[in-house]
């Protein structure tokens, strides 16, 4: 199992470095706008607030990280 994950994330390297082509070769691409600043990182103190935090974006692109200590 772990050559199966490492075939897959040397497949998934090798596609994310051919994406974003389409100018010059070797020409670096345009820097993105930048972005309002948001509320930032919050805490959460249980399941529920994360619940009601997503559900109230709904329609929007959210990103939700999860850390574990070990």
């Amino acid at each position: 199992m772990t050559v199966r994950r490492a075939a897959l994330a040397v497949l998934a390297a090798a596609a994310l470095a051919g994406c974003g082509g389409g100018g010059e070769a070797g020409a670096p691409a345009p820097a993105p706008e930048a972005q309002p600043a948001g509320e930032g990182v919050g805490e959460l103190a249980n399941v529920l607030d994360l619940r009601s935090a997503f559900e109230a974006d709904a329609g929007k692109t959210r990103v939700l990280l999860t850390f574990s200590p070990t």
